[in-house]
């Protein structure tokens, strides 16, 4: 029976530079990007990380 296990490859550096630029757009659009911020986020980790087989 295989087993696998999630590896996330999102960097401390990357997460940094989103949260940066998102909090500018939450602040320059009066908090209408908040929503938007969760929704980015969640779907950036999801997409860093992959099934390995170990």
């Amino acid at each position: 029976m295989a087993r696998y296990k999630l590896v996330n490859t999102l960097t401390f550096g990357e997460m940094f530079v989103q949260a940066l630029i998102w909090t500018v757009l939450i602040v320059v659009t009066f908090g209408l990007a908040a929503p938007f911020f969760a929704y980015y986020f969640l779907k950036l980790i999801i997409n860093k990380t992959e099934i390995h087989e170990f």
